[in-house]
């Protein structure tokens, strides 16, 4: 055979090889994302702190006038090998306009010239169904929350996480490692979840769950490892909870009814040895009102009063900056779903700084036209437990007799101006409890806080 001839057939088996390998490495590519614009006015970021709460304690009764514009990207890829098998990647990039540039540092990039090393990972994990087993696999960085409307938990984590279904019984065990000093300290924070959901009938359901958290770190261990340590100041020093629960779902014609009962206990090992002995509960309500939909929720959740004289305390421990809940649709009082870098609340998690919460939110949303709709709501809230975190009211010396945080006012407006893409104007107004009289500057009272804002939402 001549060289011409030989180099054709090398050729030619060359792509016939090429070819029957790529069906095996055909892969099916999703890409999909948001887009978030938000410029806020607003006198409330002014009063609170770096963890979130507000605090108008000593300072100016006049909280000054911010005007600030914030942005976020989330890209998500999804490579599909097949229908059993999937990588999820999930990616962020927030930044304030104008906070800074030509830095390498999450949440910022938005000043002039940008140019900043900036992106965040939220979700790295495989999802893959087990052959012949109906189990499916969840492996590695991913988003989960917990079965309470978030009280307890609301973030990505790294963990595995398997389910599987039986007939109407849905079912989860996961293992999930929240913080780790390495091989040879072996210090480690973890958590075992294990969710189940039962669907009695189309219109019920009722789950139960489980959650064991459990910190072998000590104070001097979390010291050594920044991001560690903020977790353990923000969980409130626990060593070890077991959460228990059940909650369920109802419908009733056009009214459908949720929520859940909680208890929680365990051991704190600082600042004092403790039991923890808390609760917390919750029940919802949405129906067909006209031709909008009418929303309702009340939650309760217990709190300490935070003398750390007793062997036991009555505050719920949740996972501080990771946890939230959001079913009121409050902007002030409780955290907005719609914030991003600035994230701040009178009630900023669960725990509410040892207090506990008493809450209760009504709220109405209206479709006005096929690209036209509008929300209100309103929501009160008050601590279950007053103690030392409550402040002093400066002009008596003593600490109000009144746990009344304040009653917020929202509403929105919302315009689709093309499928994927919704412009918004919103604003939120908080009238202020008693509990805050007299603990501004000069035993003043605090003006009530603000915030109305624009913004813009893309998805694909």
């Amino acid at each position: 055979m001549g060289i011409k001839k030989k180099t054709l057939a090398i050729t030619a088996a060359a792509a016939l090889t090429v070819a029957t390998a790529v069906p095996a490495l055909a892969l099916e590519n999703e890409f999909h994302g948001m887009f978030r614009l938000l410029g806020v006015v607003s006198n409330f970021d002014g009063s609170t702190t770096g963890e979130g709460f507000y605090i108008p304690d000593n300072k100016d009764k006049k909280a000054p006038t911010a005007t600030y514009f914030e942005q976020r990207a989330r890209l998500m890829y999804i490579a599909k090998a097949n229908d059993d098998l999937k990588l999820v990647t999930h990616f962020e990039i927030d930044s304030r306009w104008g906070d800074n540039a030509y830095t390498t540092l999450r949440n910022h990039g938005g000043a002039i010239g940008a140019d900043t090393v900036n992106i965040e990972t939220k979700s790295v994990y495989l999802d893959f169904n087990v052959p012949n087993s109906g189990i499916n696999v969840k492996a590695g960085i991913q988003p989960y929350n917990d079965s309470f409307k978030g009280i307890l938990f609301d973030s990505d984590m790294a963990g595995v996480r398997a389910s599987k279904t039986f007939g109407s019984l849905d079912t989860s065990l996961g293992w999930f490692r929240f913080a780790d000093m390495g091989q040879i300290n072996k210090t480690a924070w973890d958590m075992i979840a294990l969710d189940t959901k039962y669907a009695v009938s189309k219109d019920l359901k009722v789950g139960a769950s489980y959650y064991m958290i459990n910190d072998d770190g000590s104070e001097q261990d979390w010291l050594q490892k920044t991001n560690a340590w903020n977790f353990y100041m923000q969980k409130g020093n626990t060593n070890i909870t077991h959460t228990a629960g059940v909650n369920g779902e109802a419908t009733f014609g056009p009214v459908t009814v949720d929520g859940f009962l909680v208890y929680q206990f365990g051991n704190l090992e600082a600042p004092v040895n403790r039991h923890v002995s808390a609760f917390a509960g919750n029940v919802g309500a949405r129906a067909q009102v006209g031709r909008g939909t009418a929303r309702t929720e009340f939650l309760y959740v217990s709190g300490d009063k935070g003398d750390q004289q007793g062997s036991t305390t009555n505050a719920f421990q949740s996972i501080f900056d990771e946890s939230g809940y959001y079913s009121g649709n409050m902007q002030l009082l409780f955290r907005d779903a719609y914030a991003m870098t600035t994230d701040n609340a009178f009630v900023y998690s669960a725990n509410n700084r040892d207090q506990g919460v008493i809450a209760g939110f009504l709220g109405y949303d209206l479709p006005i036209t096929s690209k036209l709709s509008a929300s209100a709501n309103a929501g009160f809230a008050a601590v279950a437990k007053e103690n030392v975190n409550k402040p002093v009211n400066l002009s008596s010396g003593q600490r109000n007799s009144s746990n009344y945080l304040g009653t917020e006012l929202n509403a929105s407006v919302d315009y689709k101006v093309y499928d994927n893409m919704t412009a918004s104007v919103r604003g939120a107004y908080v009238i202020l409890g008693d509990y805050y009289k007299g603990v501004a500057a000069g035993g003043e009272d605090p003006n009530n806080p603000y915030m109305t804002s624009v913004m813009l939402n893309y998805a694909f």
